[in-house]
Formats: C-alpha cells, sequence, structure tokens
C-alpha cells in the first residue's frame, strides 16, 4: 500500500477494529418505535430523531468517513504554536485566543461517551460544559407540558423521547457551532486519546530535532503529544482510524477537567439505574422516582428539574444539614431558605441527617417495573426508580492516559495540577494548564478567562506583563440554574463581619415590582451594605432571571456603587431591576443616615484642615447652651453652626432637627450633634 510520507512519519497503524470511533449508534440503534415500552440504555438510544437535521445525520450509513475531529496527515506532520489537550470551554477558549494572536493551534479531545458520536464523528459534548445536559433538560422541563401530554396517555417512554430529542437539537447546535467557530479560525480538532511526552522521551527529542529550522529560539525547547485511537486523513489511503499519531507543539494547554466523584458503597456498575455527575448525560428514560444524593449545586439543579419535569416523588438526602451546605457553597441564608421553601412547596423532600448505608436490591436490565431499594443510616428503608450520586468532582490530573505527572507536571493526591496563579504555568517546561483541572471555582465561565490568560502569558512577545491585572483568587459570580434561578456575588452578611465590616442588609420580594407581582412572585433580592459607607458589598438573588440580575449586582459590587446612587437610579418599568432600588430602600431604612441625610452632608461636608476633635465641638456646643439644658433648639442650632463659620439655612436646619429629634421634644442633646459631625469629618490619614 502506498502512503504520504507525512503519514509514514506519523501513523503506527493499527488493525481497523471497533473502537471510540465506530462504536457509535447506527440509524436502527437510535430511531425506535414509540409502540415500543422497553427503557432505553442511552441518551441516543431513547431520541425518535424527528428533527430533519438529526434525522439526517443519524440515518447516515458509517462509512468510516468523518467530518468532525479527523485532521489530515500533512497537517499533523507541521509543528504548532499551541497544542491543547481537552475540548471543553476552556480548550476551545484556549485554542480562539491562540489564533486570534496569530498562532497555529490544535485540540485534541477525546469523547466523554461513545454514545454521544454520531456516526459523522460530530461528539455532543465537545465544546460545551459540565452541565450542558442538565441546562438543555431544564430548558424543555419548562417549555414541555408533561401533565398535557400524560392527559392524552401518552407513555412516558414516548414523552421521554421529544425530550432528549430536543436535548440532541440542543447539543448538536452547540457542538456543530463550536466546530464551525474553529475551522474559521484555522484550528484544528482531532479525537483521541492525548498523553503528553516528557522532554526526556524519544519521541519529543526527535521533534526537537525534526522541528529545529522551524523554532526562532530552539533553546526554548518544544513539547509532544501522543495521540492514540484517532483517525486520521491522508492523502493516498484516505480515512485511518484506530492509528496513532504525535502532534508536537512550542506550548501545551492542558484542560483536561474533572470527573464524578464516586464514593465507596454506591453500586455505579449498575449504570442503567445509578448515575453520577458524568452518566446522567445519558440517561434514557422517564424516571418514577429519583433520589438524589448531595446537596450541592449540580443535585439542587437536577432536582429542580425532575420536579419541574413532573416527577412525583423526588427526594435530596443530606449526610448533615441544610445550612452547613448552603454555606459552603457560600449562599446566603435567606436565599437557601427561599430555596427550600420553593423546593417543599412544590413537592421535593430534603432529608437532613440522612444517607445511604446498603443498596439492598437493584433491578437488572429489563425489569423496568421494579424499584431500587436501600436502607438509610436510621435503619429505615426506600425506593426509588433512579438513584443519582450529586457528591461533587475532582480535577482530572492523575489520569494516566494524560501521562501529566510522568512529564513532570506536579499533581497533587486529589488530581488538582498545581499552576503559577499569574501565568497558569505548570511545573512542567512550556506546559501550561486552566479549567476544572487547576481546582476550584472549576465553572465554564472561569474556566474560558484561565485558559485565554494563560495564552497571552505563554505567546506575549513585549517588555510589559500582560497577566499584572489579574487575580486568579478574585470573587465570582455564581449561577445556579434551578427553577427558579439563583444568582450572588460579594460577600454574605456573615462573611462581610468577618472581614471587619458593619453591615445593614436590604431585601426586596420579587412581587415588590410590577414584573414580579404579575409574572413571578417568588424569589427575593438582596444587598448586603457597608453601614459606614452605604456602598453595596455583596448581591444575593433568587428568583426569574437571576443568573443574569446578578452580572448587574456584580457590576455594583465591584464599581463600590452606594445604594444612595441606586436610589436616584431611573430603572425601565416592568422590569426585574426595579428591585434593586426596592432592596436599597429597605437597606436605606436601616441606616443612622440614610439617603435623607445626603444632601445634608453635602452642605456640611467639612474641608479636611478643620479639626472636629470632640473637644472642640463641647466648647462650642457649651457656648450656645446658656441654660445648661444639654439641648439645643433650632436657633440654637443656626447660631452654633455660625459661631463654626458656618452658615446654614432654616431649611437644611430644620431637617437636621427633624431627622434627629427622635423624642420629638424639639430639641437635640450633644450626641446627636457629634454623630453629625463624626460622619461628615475627613478620614483620619492612616500612619
Amino acid at each position: 500500500m502506498k502512503i504520504s510520507a507525512a503519514a509514514a512519519a506519523l501513523l503506527s497503524l493499527a488493525v481497523p477494529t471497533a473502537t471510540a470511533w465506530t462504536a457509535v449508534p447506527t440509524s436502527t440503534s437510535i430511531v425506535r418505535s414509540s409502540s415500543m415500552s422497553i427503557r432505553s440504555p442511552s441518551l441516543l438510544q431513547s431520541t425518535t430523531v424527528k428533527d430533519a437535521a438529526v434525522e439526517e445525520v443519524a440515518a447516515a450509513p458509517d462509512t468510516g468517513a468523518r467530518e468532525f475531529g479527523v485532521v489530515n496527515t500533512n497537517k499533523l506532520s507541521k509543528l504548532y504554536d499551541l497544542v491543547v489537550i481537552g475540548g471543553g470551554p476552556a480548550g476551545v477558549a484556549g485554542a480562539i485566543k491562540a489564533a486570534q494572536m496569530g498562532r497555529r493551534a490544535i485540540v485534541i479531545d477525546k469523547p466523554k461517551f461513545d454514545a454521544g458520536v454520531l456516526p459523522n464523528g460530530l461528539d455532543l459534548f465537545f465544546g460545551g460544559p459540565t452541565g450542558l445536559f442538565s441546562k438543555a433538560l431544564r430548558d424543555l422541563a419548562k417549555s414541555t407540558n408533561v401533565g398535557a401530554l400524560r392527559a392524552q396517555e401518552m407513555e412516558s417512554d414516548v414523552i421521554w423521547k421529544q425530550i432528549t430529542n430536543g436535548i440532541v437539537k440542543l447539543a448538536m447546535r452547540n457542538s456543530e457551532g463550536q466546530c464551525r467557530t474553529l475551522a474559521r479560525y484555522g484550528i484544528d480538532y482531532l479525537q483521541g486519546s492525548a498523553m503528553l511526552l516528557g522532554e526526556d522521551d524519544p519521541a519529543n527529542a526527535v521533534a526537537e530535532k525534526q522541528f529545529a529550522k522551524d523554532m526562532d529560539s530552539p533553546e526554548d525547547g518544544l513539547r509532544s503529544v501522543k495521540v492514540t485511537h484517532t483517525g486520521v486523513l491522508d492523502d493516498y489511503v484516505g480515512f485511518v482510524d484506530d492509528a496513532e499519531v504525535t502532534v508536537t507543539g512550542t506550548k501545551v494547554l492542558v484542560c483536561t477537567g474533572s470527573k464524578s466523584t464516586r464514593l465507596p458503597g454506591i453500586p455505579f456498575e449498575e449504570s442503567h439505574r445509578i448515575f453520577d455527575s458524568d452518566t446522567i448525560n445519558l440517561l434514557g428514560y422517564f424516571p418514577r422516582s429519583v433520589t438524589i444524593s448531595g446537596l450541592g449545586i449540580i443535585g439542587i439543579e437536577f432536582a429542580n428539574i425532575f420536579n419541574a419535569l413532573g416527577v412525583k416523588d423526588v427526594n435530596i438526602l443530606v449526610r448533615g444539614d441544610v445550612e452547613t451546605s448552603t454555606k459552603k457553597l457560600g449562599m446566603d441564608m435567606d436565599v437557601a431558605n427561599e430555596l427550600m421553601r420553593l423546593l417543599k412547596k412544590s413537592g421535593v423532600k430534603v432529608l437532613e441527617g440522612t444517607s445511604v448505608s446498603e443498596f439492598s436490591y437493584v433491578p437488572p436490565p429489563g425489569a423496568d417495573d421494579e424499584y431500587i431499594e436501600m436502607k438509610l443510616n436510621d435503619g429505615s428503608t426506600m425506593q426509588t426508580d433512579l438513584f443519582f450520586a450529586a457528591t461533587g468532582r475532582y480535577p482530572v490530573g492523575k489520569n494516566e492516559e494524560t501521562g501529566l505527572e510522568s512529564a513532570g507536571v506536579e499533581v497533587a493526591d486529589r488530581g488538582m495540577v498545581g499552576i503559577d496563579k499569574k501565568t497558569l504555568a505548570t511545573s512542567s517546561k512550556n506546559v501550561y494548564a486552566a479549567g476544572d483541572v487547576i481546582g476550584p471555582p472549576a465553572l465554564a465561565s472561569t474556566s474560558m478567562e484561565q485558559a485565554q490568560r494563560a495564552v497571552s502569558a505563554m505567546f506575549h512577545e513585549g517588555d510589559d506583563d500582560v497577566t499584572k491585572d489579574a487575580n486568579h483568587d478574585d470573587p465570582l459570580s455564581i449561577g445556579v440554574w434551578t427553577i427558579p434561578e439563583m444568582g450572588y456575588f460579594g460577600l454574605t452578611k456573615e462573611q462581610a463581619e468577618k472581614e471587619g465590616y458593619s453591615v445593614v442588609e436590604g431585601t426586596a420580594r420579587f412581587d415588590q415590582c410590577l414584573r414580579g407581582r404579575v409574572f413571578a412572585p417568588d424569589g427575593l433580592c438582596k444587598l448586603v451594605v457597608d453601614e459606614k459607607e452605604g456602598t453595596v458589598l455583596g448581591c444575593h438573588l433568587i428568583g426569574k432571571e437571576a443568573a443574569e440580575m446578578v452580572h448587574y449586582g456584580m457590576a455594583l459590587v465591584k464599581a463600590g456603587t452606594s445604594i444612595f446612587e441606586i436610589l436616584q437610579t431611573v430603572y425601565t418599568a416592568v422590569t426585574f431591576h426595579e428591585l434593586f432600588k426596592e432592596a436599597a430602600l429597605d437597606a436605606n431604612s436601616k441606616l443612622d443616615f440614610g439617603v435623607e441625610w445626603q444632601e445634608i452632608f453635602a452642605i456640611l461636608q467639612s474641608e479636611c484642615d478643620i479639626d472636629f476633635s470632640e473637644d472642640y465641638l463641647r466648647e462650642k456646643f457649651d457656648s450656645i447652651d446658656e441654660d445648661g439644658s444639654g439641648e439645643l433648639d433650632e436657633e440654637e442650632m443656626r447660631a452654633l453652626f455660625e459661631s463654626m463659620g458656618r452658615t446654614v439655612s432654616k431649611r437644611v436646619i430644620f431637617n437636621i432637627m427633624r431627622l434627629s429629634d427622635t423624642d420629638g421634644n424639639g430639641t437635640i442633646d450633644f450626641g446627636e450633634f457629634k454623630a453629625i459631625f463624626d460622619k461628615i469629618a475627613c478620614p483620619k490619614d492612616e500612619e
């Protein structure tokens, strides 16, 4: 067989066998008659592919040709500037950033699931966040009237097919969009298992000699990545499956993500009924009841979603208590309590201090009418149709397939890759990391920023520091896709007080604005406010569109905006943003010197060369208080200000007396007078 020179240099060919790239559902395994009642084992096999775009791809014969995830051997035989390992949001963002900086990049990604790869090679999960399935399912739960479908005597498996059709359409739209974006930037995308090779690996040494003339500074070195179980295109033999190639770049960005934490004692091998936060993406049937272990963000989201889908029996098992669990998430307790109220109102049961001590029985595949039987820690028993272990995730740094440790990358016990927090460089030369693999916060948004920052650092050619303004530990806005949504940014009251602030909270329920009253009355908006300055320190929301509104809250906190500025802002009518003004009004009512005082303070604001010490104020006060009563009326107050060189109008004096005279006797005492000047005095310089 004649093959190209590039292929000869790159390929270690194996006998074509059933691999991750050929073991995908055929049209007969995807399209199922609506009259069948046997549960499908996975997401794709439970679709009816009524959508024309999905049907065309799924029905196409599996000829071995691939439209997505394959690269020509001529391209692979050349030096890349950046090799990205991992095709999640971080990996894609990093590759795009490199292309924008004029660099040649490739993304190497192993599909999470064989069942998620269509015959044309499109990986439904490529470029998407871990929670893509839950977000799609949530959207469909809101738009699908399951009760109406059941009223038409439609069977559960048929309803689930309709739902999974929608999920596949949304996933296809995302993954195809990501592939088109990469192609537009000239970025290659190769499906396969990537292993980082060490600097002293023979293949890396060969690559250094091969590409020495292609490098501006050969002494800077390069890094090679071995890719197995991949498919490539050769100019002579066409598509070659189950190949092994070596890809080389001047830099490598590791974005291998995270995996579900699997606690001992849970029979995950019974994958048709027992799920974790990865395998739940392939759920192939409509559960009659759901039990979720864990009160983290993932568990809360899915409990809410299954409930919205009409699952009548949804239980959350919490090993500890709700307060402790929600505080670990940085959640405000009023928001957490509102969430629990809405969950319980909808029928979700939250069982505190509860865990499964034993799985007594898990029905075998095909026994669809039977239930999982569990023994709980208190000795009672529980039955459920689906068990979901939402018990956290861990970084994929110790995965032997990726070879990070053996290639010199420092990896912690739990798989977290060690990085420089400014540049995101690892301990291994020319290797950087971003996303879930480097640990918290492990969010799609932050992962993308990290990847872009890493690429900026690795390819920056000027003398200035492109990472000087980066703060890896900056606070982040959090969105939780429950129904209704949650969003929060900044400090809770408890956190603010630990940092030394004296704070008040302003709260507005969603029914305090017109849009909330009419369309979505459940929810609240809370502002945590510095009592001294009136600035917003935190924003916490639960309600419709909270995950969108939190960005305005984030802007308020970052800009150091005061509630007095919020109260002067005109918000568009019939919007949820009016709630910020309502919350600011509530916070204002709890301040000693609220918005009513701001005009007075602006008029009285002192010049910083005047010393308003207590002795000075007492001397002036006593000089006017001729009768020694310890209190001053309006005329005496005006005379006092004039003696201090400040002529104040009768209107301002009247307002001072009105706001300060808490007992209503028409006078103010020295303590009330001093408090005014303590507020308007310039702050003392710190020595």
